[in-house]
């Protein structure tokens, strides 16, 4: 695939109803203690070796092992049970170094999970694995589940105990559990570690809805806790902090201390009595004559407690004060507070609670993150099954993530289900201030619906505060320091007073700050659409001024960066640009939509030419400069509009050839007209590039030979190295020695100008010019020395990997240049680069009739050639030369009835349909 210049994947997740074991030893911490390493080893690995020979006994599966803890799931939950005895018993009976007795504690669970790629996940293990928390070192203890369908078919001498109710860590509903008997195992146990052993002490309230996912979460504050006696979890409204302490808290009960107790927060509105409300949750009664701070010191100088200070944001400097008197005066006592900015005081650990996880790019299992398993366990709780499917997830994933991943804003969601479909409601996400109300009324008011929790934050913001939130509201997803000083400095807000403004505002949790590399600053989408309507209800004439001056900003950014995007600081400028793409798309789509932004719509086509070039956002971007250059005022200024027409033409030579060769003859044409010499060089190759790709290489020869006399006349080394690209592209005859010759001459050209991306593109045509020519080392060689340019520049470059899977199908590697092709096809489809799509998609066709899938192979070239016949383009000499090969093979052996039928099957498929589901 010859390039002048430049999938989601989804699977359904299947619920199996399972049986699950964990298992781990009581007291290891202390046994390591006692025994010493050396010791403790050996009997770590003998304890790993009696229960995985119990395991395989009874057909259970190991499914992970961390230090000394076991997960194993079952099939059959009386065959779990049996494992369990069998293992208990070689534990008890074995002789264990230093006298020691090793005790484990296991529960038993059986419910429903998913198996993904990275494990079972559902809410089923978790409430597995807090079972086992509750037991004891020897004991075994039963779900009423799993009870209930082993009962009739215990082993003989065996039997079941019920404990009772209890509540689990969970702090979900309580639970009825057993405990399993049998001989040789211990009978007799302490009470269960469950919320309502007396030596637990605790006040935390039980939860209605299950705790969802949150395991690194729970991880990372529970190693603060061990270093910091004040935690402090801040986050915009809605984003779980209240419910992740509370689960902290439960985690952190273990009956070593004076307890766990929670003080609400959110009913008191009379900051002097924050002391008085710990004071009466913790039982100290209040002393006449005596200030009750003072009091509650005294009461807590000796006790070792976890205080649980909830929702303290409208209370701050009160609550600020207590806790530090706190930390001074009682050494025992540890604090773990919620509020949407922090304390402020010394000793104080910050941690952001983030969202919840939502999918990476690369993630198999989509429906396993935590963000999803919320929507559709909270969807469950209403009486609607979301079924994990290939047309479900898809529409899942995109309602949490257009919902920031905000636990609120999920669970208000899952409660529309009840009134709309999956659909219905992912197609009205954009009007959610309305449509996300109707939360649990035993909720605190302001978050009982969407609109109410983020106007809870936006009312505690003084006047400036206020004024900068709605400002940011013009950013499209992460700005820099510099952007909002040059944005939002004016009115009432001074240059100096922005940095201190967007501190509080990422203080009070209304501002993400991302501090990876240079720090950059967004606002989560509901935040966003909350300050723009606050900026619409300021009038008009703010909200166009905010958008004027975002248009202004970025436009001098691309004009800054524009002079660099060809030389050696390319790479540097273009990851500028990365990080800033979607601003400078937002600032030139306002521009368009001005009727007088027209010249700045240009200005950005001129500007951002290399850019849009480097990182093939095509088809996007020939929807926003198209409609403007057909406006009559387009022409004010010939020279700019030129270069607009070039920018146009080069990308539109990627996704539509009509406008392309409209467009580049269009330039041609005035280039001439305003004798600029550079202009009129740019656009000659760039229309040669056109007719090349329209198979009309014979028709561009004379502009690009022109191209290159001009560009060495001119003496600028871009200009000339990429009109003699365009150049050996279009003239096939031109004789080995001088094909040679003047490509070592564009290379130098590439090197001295330091244009990596003009390198890039010189190493991938002549790997395909050495291709067609059968020298295979020779255009593996320049397929490295591509990557690593494309490297330089932070690029992903579709032809490049669909011609190294032709090199690699040429060395007879068919799984390397199926990967090739493959990942090829994912950057092209998801850049909307149809040329490179159709080459992935051939190589695809011909890898499947190298292999014998014959049938397979007809319908691939028919998807392939649809795809090409979209894009307008014949194919290029390389791989119309493949494709003849391989099509008669396929035919030969299919005959030409059964291959017609297949192709044109193909030929009605997307490459979404017709090709592999993991690219899908």
């Amino acid at each position: 695939m010859v390039v002048p210049q430049p999938g989601r994947a989804f699977y359904a997740v299947f619920v199996e109803t399972l049986t699950f074991l964990f298992t781990d030893i009581e007291g290891s911490t202390a046994l390591l203690q006692r025994l010493g390493e050396s010791q403790y080893a050996q009997v770590l690995a003998d304890h790993h070796a009696l229960v995985r020979s119990g395991l395989a006994a009874h057909g259970g599966e190991e499914v992970d092992t961390q230090g000394d803890a076991f997960f194993a799931v079952f099939s059959s939950p009386t065959a779990c049970v049996a494992a369990a005895i069998e293992i208990q018993r070689a534990l008890a009976a074995r002789t264990w170094p230093g006298g020691e007795h090793v005790r484990v504690r296991m529960g038993i669970y059986t419910g429903e999970a998913s198996r993904t790629a990275t494990g079972f996940v559902g809410l089923d293990v978790h409430r597995a694995a807090r079972l086992a928390a509750v037991a004891h070192g020897g004991q075994v203890v039963l779900s009423e589940t799993a009870a209930a369908l082993v009962r009739d078919s215990l082993p003989p001498g065996t039997s079941l105990r019920d404990l009772g109710v209890h509540r689990l860590k969970d702090l979900g509903r309580p639970q009825r559990i057993f405990q399993l008997q049998a001989a040789g195992l211990r009978a007799e146990f302490p009470p269960l570690r469950s919320l309502g052993n007396p030596a637990l002490p605790n006040n935390l309230p039980a939860q209605l809805s299950a705790f969802i996912g949150r395991d690194r979460e729970l991880a990372e504050v529970r190693a603060l806790t061990g270093s910091s006696r004040l935690v402090t979890l801040t986050g915009a409204g809605g984003a779980g902090k209240t419910r992740l302490a509370l689960q902290m808290a439960a985690e952190l009960l273990d009956g070593s201390g004076d307890g766990v107790w929670l003080v609400e927060m959110a009913p008191i509105f009379d900051g002097e009595a924050v002391p008085s409300a710990i004071s009466e949750v913790l039982g100290i009664g209040e002393q006449p004559g005596r200030a009750v701070l003072d009091g509650l010191l005294d009461a807590l100088a000796f006790q070792h407690v976890l205080i649980v200070l909830d929702n303290c944001e409208h209370l701050i400097g009160t609550c600020a004060k207590t806790a530090d008197a706190i930390l001074r005066r009682c050494p025992g006592v540890h604090l773990l507070a919620t509020s949407r900015e922090p304390l402020g005081i010394g000793g104080e650990t910050i941690y952001r609670v983030p969202s919840l996880s939502l999918p990476g790019p690369d993630d198999v299992a989509p429906g396993s993150c935590d963000a999803v398993a919320l929507f559709v366990e909270r969807a469950r709780e209403q009486g609607v099954d979301l079924s994990a499917g290939e047309k479900t997830v898809p529409l899942m994933v995109s309602v949490c993530r257009r919902l920031d991943g905000l636990p609120l804003a999920i669970e208000l969601a899952a409660a529309r289900l009840r009134l709309l479909s999956l659909t219905g409601l992912h197609d009205r996400l954009d009007q959610r201030f309305r449509l996300l109300t109707g939360g649990s009324r035993t909720a605190l008011a302001r978050q009982q619906t969407l609109r109410a929790t983020v106007d809870w934050s936006y009312s505690l913001l003084n006047a400036a505060e206020k004024s900068l939130l709605r400002l940011l509201s013009v950013f499209a997803e992460s700005f820099d320091l510099d952007a909002v000083e040059g944005v939002c400095a004016a009115g009432d807000i001074g240059a100096f007073d922005v940095a201190d403004l967007l501190g509080s505002l990422v203080d009070k949790s209304l501002v993400v700050a991302e501090p990876a590399g240079d720090v950059r600053y967004r606002l989560l989408e509901t935040i966003r659409q909350f300050a723009s309507e606050r900026l619409v209800e300021a009038g008009e004439e703010a909200a166009a001024a905010a958008a004027a001056a975002h248009g202004r900003h970025f436009l001098l950014l691309a004009e800054t960066a524009a002079p660099h995007l060809t030389g050696p600081d390319q790479g540097r400028w273009f990851a500028r640009l990365d990080a800033d793409y979607a601003n400078l798309r937002r600032a030139a789509e306002y521009a368009a939509s001005d009727p007088d932004g027209t010249a700045q719509v240009l200005r950005f086509a001129a500007a951002l030419h290399g850019y849009w070039l480097a990182r093939s956002h095509n088809r996007e971007t020939l929807g926003l400069l198209l409609p403007v250059l057909d406006r009559p005022e387009a022409c004010e200024d010939p020279g700019l509009f030129c270069a607009a027409l070039v920018t146009v033409a080069c990308i539109a030579q990627f996704v539509e050839l009509a406008p392309a060769r409209r467009c580049g003859e269009q330039a041609v044409k005035l280039a001439r007209q305003l004798h600029d010499d550079r202009l009129l060089i740019d656009a000659l190759s760039t229309l040669c590039g056109v007719y090349f790709f329209a198979g009309e290489p014979g028709r561009g020869l004379p502009l690009c030979r022109e191209a290159v006399e001009r560009a060495r006349q001119f003496g600028d080394d871009v200009l000339l190295g990429h009109s003699l690209m365009i150049f050996l592209l279009s003239n096939d005859p031109i004789e080995q020695a001088q094909t040679g010759r003047l490509l070592a001459e564009a290379i130098a050209c590439a090197q001295r100008s330091g244009n990596q991306l003009l390198r890039l593109f010189l190493h991938n045509n002549a790997a395909v010019q050495a291709l067609s020519a059968g020298d295979i080392p020779a255009a593996r060689g320049h397929l490295e020395q591509a990557a690593e340019a494309a490297q330089a520049i932070g690029q992903e470059d579709p032809a490049v990997g669909a011609n190294l899977g032709w090199v690699r199908r040429e060395e007879g590697d068919l799984d390397g240049a199926r990967s090739a092709f493959e990942a090829s096809l994912r950057i092209s489809r998801r850049n909307g680069e149809q040329p490179v799509v159709s080459c992935a998609s051939l190589g695809l066709a011909c890898l499947a009739a190298d292999r014998g899938e014959w049938g397979r192979a007809a319908m691939l070239h028919g998807v392939a050639q649809a795809v090409l016949d979209r894009s307008g383009g014949p194919w290029q000499d390389l791989e119309g030369r493949y494709r003849q090969d391989s099509l008669a093979a396929v035919r030969a052996h299919l005959g030409g009835e059964q291959f017609d039928r297949a192709y044109a099957k193909g030929m009605t498929l997307s490459t979404y349909e017709g090709l592999p589901s993991h690219l899908s």
